[in-house]
C-alpha cells in the first residue's frame, strides 16, 4: 500500500503532493514501483496534529482520487476519520475506507461501508492524534490491542461486513510507547486469530529515531528492515511511503522462500 499525503503538514512529505498533477505523478511512480494499492490521505494524523475540517479534507482528496481512478485501475484507499469524506471518496472511485480511529470517532461511519461494498481497514488508536502521546499505557499491549480489534470486527460483522473485507491494523504510533511498537511488531501473529488481514503501517514513524543508534537515521533502511520483518510475521499489507525499496526487499525475501531449495544432505 503506498502512501499518498495530499497534505501541508504530514510528518514525511507534507506539502509535496497538494496539487492533483503532483499526486497523479507520486501515484504513477509508485505503481510503477511495486505497490498494489494506493492510500489517499486529506488529513495528518501524526502526533499533535491539529483536526482539518471537514470541507477541506473533502476538497484535498475528492479531485485527486477521481484523476486516480480516470487512470488507474489499482484499487484506492482513503484514509478518513469523517464518514461525509469516506462517502465523497468513495463516490469518487475509491474502494476502502483506512479508518485511524476504527470508526469510532464519527458514529455515521458504521454506515457507510455496506451501501458501497467498501472494504475497511479498522486501525487501533489510543485517544486522538492531538493526544494520543500524552502518557499512554498498557498492561498487556498486544492482548488489549487485540480485544479492542476484535470487537470492532465482530460489530462490523454484524452490520454485514465479512471478514474478508476486513484488514486490522494494530496502529505502530498510535498511542503506544517505543516498547509497546517493539512489542506488537515482534508479536504480529497473534492478530491472526481474528481472521482478517494484518495490515502494518510503520513507514518512517518516530518511534523509529527514539531506536538507540538510529536517532540521525533518515529511517529508509529501518522502514524496509521493519516490513521485511512483518511480513515474515504474517502482515498481509504494508503501508509504505517508500515502495521501490520495499517492494525489492520484499520480492529478494519471498523468490527465497519459494525456491524449495535444499542443501545437499539436507
Amino acid at each position: 500500500m503506498g502512501i499518498l499525503n495530499v497534505t501541508p503538514d504530514s510528518f514525511h512529505d507534507g506539502g509535496k503532493y497538494t496539487s492533483v498533477e503532483a499526486a497523479l505523478r507520486r501515484c504513477e511512480e509508485m505503481l510503477s514501483e511495486g505497490a498494489d494499492l494506493v492510500d489517499v490521505g486529506g488529513e495528518s494524523t501524526r502526533p499533535a496534529a491539529e483536526p482539518v475540517p471537514e470541507a477541506e479534507e473533502r476538497s484535498r482528496v475528492v479531485p485527486v482520487i477521481e484523476a486516480i481512478a480516470k487512470r488507474f485501475d489499482q484499487p484506492i484507499s482513503i484514509d478518513t476519520m469523517k464518514s461525509g469524506v469516506a462517502r465523497a471518496a468513495l463516490e469518487s472511485g475509491a474502494s476502502i475506507i483506512n479508518d485511524v480511529s476504527a470508526m469510532t470517532f464519527d458514529p455515521l461511519m458504521l454506515d457507510v461501508p455496506q451501501g458501497f461494498g467498501a472494504a475497511v481497514v479498522l486501525n487501533h488508536m489510543r485517544g486522538a492524534p492531538r493526544t494520543m502521546q500524552q502518557n499512554p499505557g498498557y498492561e498487556n499491549v498486544v492482548r488489549e490491542v487485540r480485544d479492542f480489534l476484535s470487537e470492532r470486527v465482530r460489530l462490523l460483522a454484524s452490520l454485514g461486513v465479512s471478514k474478508d473485507r476486513i484488514a486490522v491494523d494494530p496502529g505502530i504510533g498510535f498511542g503506544k510507547r517505543l516498547e509497546d511498537n517493539y512489542t506488537l511488531i515482534e508479536h504480529l501473529e497473534e492478530f491472526d486469530v481474528l481472521g482478517c488481514p494484518v495490515l502494518l503501517g510503520h513507514s518512517h514513524k518516530s518511534f523509529i529515531g527514539k531506536t538507540p543508534g538510529l536517532e540521525n537515521s533518515d529511517r529508509l533502511h529501518p522502514s524496509v528492515a521493519i516490513s521485511v520483518y512483518a511480513l515474515l510475521k504474517g502482515a498481509s499489507i504494508l503501508r509504505v511511503h517508500d515502495v521501490k525499496a520495499t517492494f525489492e526487499a520484499l520480492r529478494m525475501v519471498e523468490s527465497i522462500r519459494k525456491s524449495g531449495f535444499q542443501a545437499p544432505g539436507a
